[in-house]
């Protein structure tokens, strides 16, 4: 995990748009001169993400990409691509809501951030809720996660719906 940068700071984030993560890691690719992505880029990284870890489902949005593991909608990892605030530029974006699942998946979901980070040679930022990052302690991400209140969406769909509308409307 050492493509993985700390932070908690949405002034960070290019667009400015992150606010404290509460169920699991929100991350994005620090960018730079030569440290973005672009569609191609972006599409190529779900195919080796794929070949890599397996998932049982790809749902490919264009630049929104959800992928899901285990048959379990709770175990999804989502990304897009974002373009950089006043730029023609874009970058990586992504969640997983981790704390609904376990911290076997949480851990997993850091993975495959930093398999990403060191596919494209980047390195990403991660609000990561639980800590984990710091504390490398499975008890606390443990007791962090028993003491999380999920709330339900009524449905996956919904779920996804949310993510991609936000996302639209960060772009406006």
């Amino acid at each position: 995990m050492k493509n993985l940068i700390i932070s908690n700071d949405n002034y960070i984030e290019p667009n400015c748009a992150i606010g404290k993560q509460k169920c699991g890691i929100i991350f994005w690719q620090k960018t730079g001169f030569l440290r973005h992505c672009n569609y191609l880029g972006f599409q190529s990284m779900i195919t080796l993400i794929d070949n890599k870890f397996s998932p049982t489902n790809i749902q490919n949005h264009g630049e929104s990409c959800f992928i899901q593991f285990d048959n379990d909608e709770e175990k999804t990892f989502y990304l897009s691509l974002k373009k950089e605030r006043d730029s023609n530029h874009y970058f990586i974006y992504g969640e997983s809501h981790t704390v609904y699942v376990d911290a076997d998946f949480h851990i997993f979901a850091l993975k495959i951030v930093s398999y990403i980070g060191k596919q494209i040679g980047c390195k990403f930022f991660v609000d990561d809720a639980t800590g984990y990052l710091e504390h490398r302690s499975a008890e606390k991400l443990n007791e962090y996660i028993m003491n999380f209140e999920v709330p339900k969406f009524e449905s996956p769909d919904l779920l996804r719906e949310y993510f991609i509308n936000k996302t639209n409307e960060d772009e406006s």
